[in-house]
């Protein structure tokens, strides 16, 4: 299970957000974007669903941007996550039983309803306040270098397991 890209960065963008709060001014994407690194158009995206759920409010114009709507000690990394990336589930048939026709009988629903329970339990327990306490939260240090590691891997030669290396014979 992995979070996806728009959780991921809508929580560094509520990261943001929150550590601006005080200084009570609208903070722009673009300097979202300046500071973590982050594309601002898919800031402008994710910028949505948060404006939908009620989360940020936005001010156009030159000294426009986001603003938090309430405190970030009352806004939890679950509530976040939900507004970018939907209701956090690890099975469909823990939300919805009637999504597989073997709830009845499948031995693991119990298992998934657990989990999902406590990833959903730990998530609401942190705030965009611990966050934004942190040091380097949503840095650009981090993001370059979390992009750095990304280029790395990509670049790395694919290898097949168990397929071992020999060296090539010298052509004459």
């Amino acid at each position: 299970m992995r979070l996806n890209t728009r959780g991921r960065y809508g929580i560094q963008l509520m990261a943001q957000l929150a550590c601006q709060s005080a200084e009570a001014g609208a903070l722009g994407l673009k300097h979202v974007s300046a500071a973590t690194g982050l594309p601002w158009r898919y800031l402008e995206q994710i910028a949505r669903p948060l404006r939908q759920a009620g989360l940020v409010r936005g001010r156009a114009g030159r000294t426009g941007g986001y603003v938090l709507t309430r405190q970030p000690e009352q806004i939890t990394l679950r509530d976040v996550l939900e507004a970018t990336s939907g209701p956090l589930c690890l099975m469909d048939c823990v939300d919805d039983p009637s999504a597989c026709e073997r709830t009845s009988s499948c031995t693991s629903r119990q298992v998934w309803l657990a989990v999902t329970e406590d990833i959903r339990q730990v998530l609401a327990r942190y705030t965009l306040c611990d966050l934004a306490k942190r040091p380097c939260s949503g840095c650009r240090e981090a993001a370059e270098t979390a992009r750095g590691h990304r280029a790395e891997r990509a670049a790395a030669p694919k290898r097949v397991k168990g397929a071992t290396r020999r060296p090539r014979a010298a052509r004459p």
